[in-house]
This record gives C-alpha cells, structure tokens and sequence, in this order.
C-alpha cells in the first residue's frame, strides 16, 4: 500500500449536525475503518456514524436524516438509562455476583464478542468501549434467556400446582418492569435484565407475576396471595431495584 492510500485509509473524527423533521442530531462523524455506514448509539446516549472514507457527506446526511426519529428515541433512553458501561465498570453484574470483565481491544470493524474463562471471568474482544457494551449485553440476553426459565420452574414447582399447569413464560429486554403476566392466557414474561439481580430476587419477580394469575392489579387480594407465597416480598423488591439493571444497554 503506497503512503497516499495508507493515510486515505485512516479513520477521523469530527463533530457534525444534521438537522431533519424539526430534530437537531448531533454526531461524532468517523471516516475510514468500515466497510459500511454504520450508526451506534453510545451507553451514555452520545452518537457515532461510521462510513467507508470514499462515501459523500451528503449520503451520510441523507440516512442520518432518514434515521432521526430512530436516533433521537434510542439515544434518549440510553441517557435515561443512566448510559451504564459494562466496559467502564470492568465487571458484569451476573445473578447477584460481580463477574471480571477485561477488554481486549480489535481492529475496527471487527465483530466483538465475549468469552468466559473457566474461573468466570470475563474477556470481551472489540474495537471500542461501545461495541464491548454490545456484545456484554448480548451475552447476557443469550444467559437470562438459559437461567432465568429455569429459576422460573423451580419456583413454580415449589408451589407443588397451586397455580394450575405451567404457564407459557418468556424472556425480553424490557424497558419499565421486570415482569408482566397476562392471566388469561397464562402467559408470563421477565425482564432480560433479572440476569443481573441476585436468585432471591429473581425468586420474588416469578413468585409475584404467579400471585397475578388468581389477582389482577395491585389490591388487597393479591398482596394477599403474594405475602403468603412469599413474606419478604417488601424487602426483596428493594434490594432489587437497588442491586439490578433495569435493562439490557
């Protein structure tokens, strides 16, 4: 590769706008790197658009400006999610215990992803803080989708068929709950993001969506039935809500 070529291929950042439908986006614009145009939603809400180093502006602004009501709503909850970082933090809350996270930094463009040592640390391989966060939280999606069905059974089990069969249960990156039942068809789903609480809690989520399927609301009947099937439910929500995710990033 001559020195002209090996420069055009470097990538650059600069500080771009793009005003589209009464929205201002504001960007860090990266040149060179990647073979397509790409945009990323940062954990703290900021936002980053990568293109190949040949790709006019003006292509650039015409997708930016096509994606801003999907920009502006993504990076809005990343900020109202607090933009935590798996990366920055250097562990991964996992079913009440705190993993070791190292990251390995790649070239950029390449795929990250995440290997888990024999001791339970963590190490995930990407290019940047950003794409580390992703594929943490992939990896979490692909765990709470293992754990979280099984902590469910056993505690429907526990309850030796008071609540009938076994319900039809589902697991989902959720934004504002950790749970929802839907008592007429005996569906119930849990928040992806109980895979970052410890068991106890997850306990008190499954144990409070099956309350729900002999009382709707949040009434008299069901805090009856959910104090009988579990005591320390007052106590168990707190630590919940202090300890766990409240979503995915």
């Amino acid at each position: 590769m001559s020195k002209k070529k090996a420069v055009s291929a470097c990538a650059s950042a600069e500080r771009r706008t793009v005003r589209a439908g009464g929205r201002v986006i504001e960007f860090e614009f990266v040149r060179g790197g990647v073979r397509n145009l790409n945009v990323r939603i940062r954990a703290d809400g900021s936002v980053r658009v990568s293109a190949p180093f040949d790709m006019p502006f003006a292509e650039v602004e015409r997708f930016v400006a096509e994606k801003a009501g999907w920009i502006a709503a993504h990076s809005a909850e990343r900020k109202a999610g607090g933009g935590y970082s798996y990366a920055a933090a250097g562990s991964v809350p996992v079913l009440g215990e705190k993993r070791p996270l190292r990251v390995e930094k790649t070239k950029e463009g390449t795929r990250a992803y995440v290997r888990e040592s024999g001791d339970g640390s963590l190490t995930v391989y990407a290019p940047d803080a950003e794409a580390a966060d992703r594929a943490v939280s992939a990896w979490l999606l692909r765990l709470a989708g293992k754990k979280l069905p099984e902590i469910f059974r056993r505690t429907e089990d526990s309850l030796r068929g008071e609540f009938g069969e076994p319900v039809e249960l589902g697991v989902r990156n959720m934004r504002s709950r950790w749970g929802s039942c839907t008592a007429a068809k005996r569906e119930i789903r849990l928040n992806a993001a109980l895979v970052t609480a410890p068991p106890e809690c997850v306990e008190y989520v499954c144990l409070h969506e099956l309350a729900h399927l002999k009382a709707r609301g949040h009434g008299k009947d069901f805090y009856r039935v959910l104090g009988r099937i579990c005591p320390d439910h007052r106590e168990l929500k707190k630590r919940l809500n202090a300890c766990a995710l409240g979503r995915l990033t």
